[in-house]
């Protein structure tokens, strides 16, 4: 593809990650919604049961928890879905790079780890947890489409068309001469932003393609061709 078919492609594809990105805030908050009524519903019953005289009560000291434990989590947002950071030198001067989470890192945040190695309680506590981190995964999501509709076509594209034409791992000191970027700090974070760019810290900090988005890049020239 030439330069402009990458901004084309790269356009179509920012549209495509916001409608999945609506998507997924349905879905979370659908889901957040559900478990807050069943497990707000449990707790009334056993406050209405043991502690409290009536069912109103009951429901507004339940929910007054979910409330609390709703902000605590929002609290922690930011550590738990936090950017990773590394550090890259350009003539003599270290450039701090940041790395946005993945989607498939948002999910198993708000699903709850899998990790077997849980004692009950951490796995209770992150079971009661479960409708809190739904809400905060949604707008943490929300956050990133607001995120993505700042992003420079023009550098970024230049970055995935390079990565593209290598098909292998690029360090980033090889992606700097290549291409000319005003903030590379900047940039790379807006990459960071792609479903299936990879950034590699192995023994320096690289960048690659999946072979889904290469694929899906491969799939979109062959259909533009045909149109054409």
């Amino acid at each position: 593809m030439k330069k402009d078919e990458y901004r084309r492609w790269f356009s179509d594809k920012l549209q495509g990650q916001n409608r999945l990105l609506i998507g997924a805030i349905t879905a979370m908050v659908g889901l957040g919604l559900v478990a807050t009524l069943l497990e707000a519903g449990a707790f009334a019953v056993i406050l209405r049961l043991g502690f409290v005289g009536s069912w109103i009560a009951a429901f507004v000291v339940a929910f007054g928890i979910f409330g609390g434990m709703l902000f605590f989590t929002f609290l922690r947002l930011p550590k738990q879905l936090g950017d990773t950071e590394h550090e890259f030198e350009q003539e003599g001067e270290m450039i701090l790079i940041r790395a946005a989470p993945t989607m498939t890192a948002v999910w198993t945040y708000a699903l709850g780890s899998l990790e077997s190695d849980q004692t009950w309680v951490e796995r209770l506590l992150g079971k009661l947890a479960l409708p809190q981190r739904l809400f905060c995964a949604a707008y943490f999501s929300w956050q990133r489409m607001q995120q993505l509709k700042t992003v420079d076509i023009n550098d970024c594209s230049a970055i995935i068309r390079l990565l593209h034409r290598e098909a292998e791992r690029v360090e980033v000191s090889k992606l700097v001469e290549e291409v000319r970027l005003s903030n590379l700090a900047a940039t790379l974070r807006d990459v960071s932003l792609i479903d299936g760019v990879m950034f590699l810290t192995r023994r320096s900090l690289g960048l690659s393609l999946t072979n889904r988005l290469v694929e899906n890049m491969d799939e979109w020239a062959k259909k533009n061709k045909a149109a054409d």
